[in-house]
């Protein structure tokens, strides 16, 4: 347990704190408990919030688009990692919806001072910072904290605010946010990042430095505590004996490495292979390997149980001595196999660069990866580089250009506006080399050739992202447990089914590592916080009606079929390894109409039909939508 917890029903409404940048106004609304069932927090709040207050000619750095951070009502609880925060915006990458999690300590400090979420609008005239603490919200001067980077603005609130370590939460946008770079990302907490479609350039936009919560002294309150104990320890040992995902609990996602090369699914040199290098030894990048190389201490996050989260010291090269947070998959990715470096000492040294300038380590990876080859086929000039020999595996060069891009220096202002902007930019054979979706976004750390139900869902979803996930008891919602990664059918079939599933979950406040349970397990755990009796139902519901919500925003907003589209390279057929001369483009369009079929939705407007809103309670937007 991270607070204090009293077992009793509601004892406060839901409260959220609203914040007017532009005119330094803050104020509380609270909600009825009935209308809060409806939007949980976190993934269901935002959607709501951006379809009813950003309408479609705000565009995201305008000071009337909202950025919501939320929490949900599994915070501060027993359950593990339940200090989560989601990000929900209009987002710069591709203009529609963003929706992107993180954790550490945000949700449970936020929840210990009687919040449930903050809703921001406005653009400040200075730079400020936001402090909510035991004794209310203020806007405070940040000019002090400009230039400063991620771990910089932590640990300068830390001597301001004199609290130290769980007693603080930071979230801020670093200096990539304050340059506007279209891909910055929100981290705080020393390495835990809401990364996805550019939320940190709109946190920029507004002149919003940080958000900083003091631990107050809210207690939180359940309904029945003792039952809440007894799922909570369900729901760990299930996550601890998992016999397909029961590493992560010792390891997080570093042996994810290994597991994706053996897939085809390992993205090395931007999708120009999928073969493990000849002179890299595979043991080095297993696992235990990977953690044992650097010394380490755990940095789990609130409540959290698991060996995941770790700090490490850089054990070689310059950099030695040197602590980072030790990379996720995705930084192993990012800063290493997407742009051909395969020396985990510089690829943790890399991530850490990125995390706290506070750019998407994905879109770094995919930008990069486009400009190594680019240089290296002479289409991208050493003097366009800013004089930077851009080659291969080169984690310094990289480093470089990072500086370069966040500064928006030269060429970097270019790069700045992320892979298909860039890519659009210079035009011709540089363009066949971007890996991104028409939509403007890019994929995660993945080769989605060898995983077409991801890239499915990539080019598909709403959010700039994956928005229905990996699948967890497929069972409940009437899908195979397994299915062929490059069956046309069975792919558009399983993408749609599992849709809305994981908008629940980025609504209760919690790591989907941490509650990695089937739907009825969580909804007794929040039937256990609330009183309620949602069932499994009721959740897929809800997810459905917060994908509605996050599509329907886009499509009135421009964003349509027409983009439902990989690039060229990230449609691309393998050219060895485990899915050579598998193409998904020549499925593509059948695979597109059998998910707007199967998902509800109308394949020539893009927009739910009605039959779909009705029945997940949108009544009134099915009217205003179709008459």
């Amino acid at each position: 347990m991270t607070g204090r917890m009293k077992t009793e029903t509601m004892n406060r409404p839901p409260r959220v704190l609203r914040v007017d940048l532009t005119q330094g106004r803050l104020w509380d609304q609270e909600y009825p408990e009935q209308q809060w069932r409806g939007l949980l927090g976190g993934a269901g709040l935002g959607a709501r919030i951006i379809y009813d207050e950003v309408p479609p000619e705000t565009g995201w750095d305008h000071p009337e688009n909202r950025l919501v951070m939320a929490t949900g009502p599994f915070a501060g609880t027993p359950l593990w990692g339940t200090g989560g925060l989601t990000v929900v915006t209009r987002g710069a990458m591709t203009g529609g919806a963003a929706s992107t999690q993180a954790n550490g300590f945000f949700g449970t400090n936020l929840k210990s001072t009687g919040y449930d979420a903050i809703i921001i609008q406005g653009a400040s005239p200075d730079w400020v910072y936001l402090h909510i603490g035991p004794r209310g919200a203020a806007l405070r001067d940040a000019s002090h904290l400009r230039g400063r980077d991620t771990w910089q603005v932590q640990q300068d609130l830390e001597e301001e605010l004199c609290r130290r370590g769980r007693q603080l939460s930071v979230f801020s946008s670093g200096p990539a946010g304050e340059n506007r770079v279209r891909f910055a990302a929100i981290q705080g907490d020393y390495g835990h990042v809401a990364s996805k479609n550019g939320v940190g350039a709109v946190m920029g936009a507004k002149k919003l430095k940080a958000v900083a919560i003091s631990r107050g002294d809210v207690p939180v309150s359940v309904h029945d505590g003792p039952g809440l104990e007894r799922l909570a320890g369900v729901i760990s040992h299930g996550v601890r004996n998992d016999p397909g995902t029961g590493y992560i609990y010792q390891l997080g996602t570093l042996p994810v490495v290994r597991n994706l090369v053996k897939l085809g699914a390992l993205p090395i040199r931007n999708y120009t292979t999928n073969l493990w290098p000849e002179d890299v030894p595979g043991e080095i990048w297993e696992g235990q390997a990977l953690r044992d190389s650097m010394a380490h201490r755990g940095h789990q996050c609130s409540a959290c149980g698991m060996h995941h989260c770790h700090m490490s010291v850089i054990a070689s090269g310059p950099n030695a001595g040197k602590i980072v947070d030790e990379p996720e998959y995705e930084g192993w990715s990012g800063c290493g196999w997407t742009i051909g470096c395969t020396d985990p000492q510089e690829a943790a040294w890399l991530n850490d660069r990125v995390d706290r300038a506070c750019v998407d380590v994905n879109e770094f990876g995919w930008l990069t990866g486009w400009a190594m080859e680019c240089h290296e086929k002479g289409l991208l000039t050493r003097e366009q580089l800013g004089g930077i020999d851009l080659k291969w595996g080169d984690a310094r060069a990289a480093e470089k250009l990072l500086d370069m891009i966040v500064r928006r220096e030269g060429f970097g202002d270019v790069l700045a506006e992320g892979v298909k902007r860039a890519a659009e930019h210079i035009g011709g054979e540089a363009l066949g080399c971007a890996v991104y979706t028409m939509k403007g976004a890019v994929p995660r750390g993945h080769d989605h050739r060898g995983r077409w139900e991801e890239m499915l869902d990539t080019a598909l979803g709403s959010t700039g992202s994956l928005e229905s996930g990996a699948m967890v008891a497929p069972h409940e919602l009437g899908l195979p447990p397994r299915i062929n990664p490059y069956d046309p059918a069975e792919v558009p079939r399983v993408v749609a089914g599992m849709l809305g599933r994981r908008h629940f979950e980025d609504s209760l406040g919690s790591c989907i590592f941490t509650t990695r349970a089937p739907l009825d397990t969580l909804c007794q755990a929040l039937n256990a916080i609330t009183g309620w009796d949602y069932t499994a139902g009721e959740a897929l519901r809800f997810g459905r009606r917060t994908a509605c919500l996050f599509r329907a925003f886009n499509v009135r907003s421009g964003i349509g079929p027409e983009l439902d589209y990989p690039s060229k390279r990230y449609g691309s057929t393998p050219v060895d390894g485990p899915g050579k001369g598998l193409a998904i483009g020549e499925h593509w369009d059948a695979m597109v109409a059998a998910w707007y079929e199967l998902a509800g939705f109308d394949p020539r407007s893009g927009y739910p039909l009605p039959e779909l809103l009705r029945s997940v309670g949108l009544n009134a937007e099915a009217e205003e939508i179709w008459g």
